[in-house]
């Protein structure tokens, strides 16, 4: 009886070097895509597709690859990757070729390899594609494997210019770009605050010269029908947003011990590396400094990114500081807007309901306290304003406010609106186009907490095991007020250290930052600070709470991209 014809392909090692560098191509489990030249250490993979499975390594230099069995004639397994090249001085040329080699002869007879495109070049931030093909040309009778071998030839070009990135720079989300769904609308935001309708075109955003993408959803019953191009009224406007695409990041403070020394070492402010990549790319689960890790916000839903309410969230019709502080779930109360008193008052069970239900459409919900943290992060990067916000010192609890110095005590006066140069120093881009109020303003509860203790929250265990369980970060049940080992990557806690202080107060050592970690009497998460913190509040802020109803507490609205 004949044998069934299978061939199995498992290892592509394919070395990718400087100048004439030739590798191994062996069908063998895994395709590995590596770089040994400095010069071209920034040209990395960011995605791939493959009739197989196929991942990319924490680094972006090796894609392991599982090619699928091959039974029958002109039956084959394509790996599709993508390149980028992140250098800005050296474009680069490159010329690819693969053949059998190392292998039983009649292999040889059996498969083909191929390789398109066979030369290419990559200019300064380009991406491109590339395909590696495995094909069965002959019957085979038997399982056979065998190596093959690809020779890369990469020259670097000088460029006569440093690269700069412009408005190709739109690519560099990789596929994490703004998703417009439901009742979001794109809008640009002039310096001066007046809001444009988009056309969704490249100047809507670029996170290289540090724009980020704006939204709106305006009210019911909005005074016009709005087109491309309008000027949309700030009475028709509910609530802003700005995206946060999703992205992997180099780790860098893993190793924190839990506890606190006596005093402030020297400062490990830093900027955070990261890299955008759609919900395509292999997901990145580096655990160890200098490994990259996919932010657990974007994981967590499997999605591009989130829509973050560029503001607190205020309390619609509320004239006052003292008529915005109710405890309410009402989500028709809910509006993200600049200069309006912010919400507080409420338990953190009633801000987790309202705004669970203010659009089930957009799966809106209360921010997490790793959502926090992935704003957090990318504010410290090359594309946000890399350094600490200015802390909204408004003492009547308006939004979008900024302090007119660094560190300023709480005051009604001292301060600008956010459409000011001043005030763009609260912004986590430095300019008009970020996130606002995550320095000072009010205490922002997060959906956070720790094991087995809801506190004064209203909320219940069942409810959030049952119902809620993929809204709320869950800590450790025996997590303490300095147990900072007990972190989540990415939350911007943990990472922060190491810590210093003395009781009762603990500090970070990236700006002095206020950090207390959740406790069994204070079960929940609070960031940000208040307006009377000064030098202690900041984006890398965070202490615990009961969950209860405060009149300095409020919360933040996010939606689902």
């Amino acid at each position: 009886m004949k044998k069934k014809s299978i061939i199995y392909f498992f290892v592509i090692a394919l070395v990718i070097g400087f100048a004439s560098v030739t590798a191994n191509l062996i069908i063998n489990n895994t395709l590995n895509i590596g770089f040994n030249n400095a010069f071209l250490d920034n040209v990395i993979f960011i995605n791939t597709k493959t009739d197989g499975k196929a991942s990319i390594s924490l680094d972006g230099k090796t894609i392991s690859y599982e090619a699928k069995e091959l039974t029958s004639i002109n039956e084959g397994n394509t790996l599709t990757f993508w390149i980028k090249n992140e250098n800005t001085q050296y474009d680069v040329e490159a010329i690819i070729s693969c053949s059998i080699d190392n292998a039983s002869e009649n292999i040889k007879d059996l498969v083909s390899i191929s390789v398109e495109p066979k030369s290419f070049t990559l200019a300064s931030n380009e991406v491109k594609s590339g395909e590696v093909r495995i094909e069965m040309t002959s019957v085979v009778t038997e399982s056979i494997d065998g190596n093959f071998t690809c020779e890369l030839i990469a020259t670097p070009v000088e460029r006569e210019e440093t690269g700069v990135i412009t408005d190709t720079c739109v690519n560099a989300l990789n596929g994490a770009d703004p998703v417009i769904n439901g009742e979001l609308i794109p809008v640009e935001l002039d310096d001066n605050g007046i809001v444009t309708y988009s056309d969704k075109g490249e100047s809507w955003y670029n996170y290289c010269e540090r724009k980020w993408a704006n939204a709106v959803i305006l009210v019911d019953s909005p005074s016009k029908i709005y087109n491309v191009g309008d000027t949309i009224q700030e009475s028709d406007i509910e609530s802003y947003f700005v995206w946060i695409p999703r992205y992997r990041y180099k780790l860098f403070h893993t190793n924190q011990a839990d506890g606190v020394t006596d005093k402030l070492s020297e400062s490990n402010a830093q900027e955070i590396e990261i890299k955008f990549e759609g919900k395509e790319t292999p997901v990145s689960v580096g655990t160890q400094d200098g490994e990259w890790l996919t932010h657990p916000a974007f994981t967590n839903f499997d999605v591009n990114g989130i829509w973050v309410g560029k503001f607190e969230t205020g309390y619609k019709g509320a004239t006052t500081a003292s008529a915005a502080a109710v405890n309410s779930s009402d989500p028709t109360k809910i509006q993200v807007k600049p200069n309006v008193y912010s919400w507080r008052g409420s338990t953190v069970g009633n801000f987790f309901k309202a705004m669970y239900n203010y659009n089930r459409g957009l799966d809106s919900h209360m921010m997490k306290n790793t959502e926090w943290g992935a704003v957090a992060y990318l504010s410290h990067s090359k594309y946000g304003i890399n350094t600490e916000v200015r802390i909204n010192n408004n003492s009547n609890y308006l939004t979008g406010y900024a302090a007119n110095a660094k560190d300023a005590g709480s005051s009604t006066t001292t301060n600008q609106s956010y459409n000011t140069e001043t005030g763009y120093l609260a912004s986590t881009t430095g300019n008009i186009t970020g996130i606002y109020d995550m320095s000072g303003g009010s205490w922002e509860y997060v959906a956070g907490y720790r094991d087995g203790k809801v506190g004064s929250s209203g909320l219940t265990l069942i409810e959030i095991r049952d119902t809620y369980s993929r809204y709320i970060d869950v800590y450790a049940n025996d997590s303490s007020k300095t147990t900072y080992s007990k972190r989540i990557l990415g939350d911007a806690t943990g990472e922060m250290g190491p810590f210093h202080g003395r009781e009762p107060q603990y500090y970070n050592n990236w700006y002095n930052d206020y950090s207390h970690f959740a406790e069994a009497s204070y079960p929940w998460f609070a960031r940000g600070g208040s307006h009377d913190h000064t030098s202690n509040a900041g984006q890398f802020y965070f202490s615990r709470d009961t969950g209860g109803s405060y009149s300095y507490v409020s919360a933040r609205l996010v939606l689902l991209g």
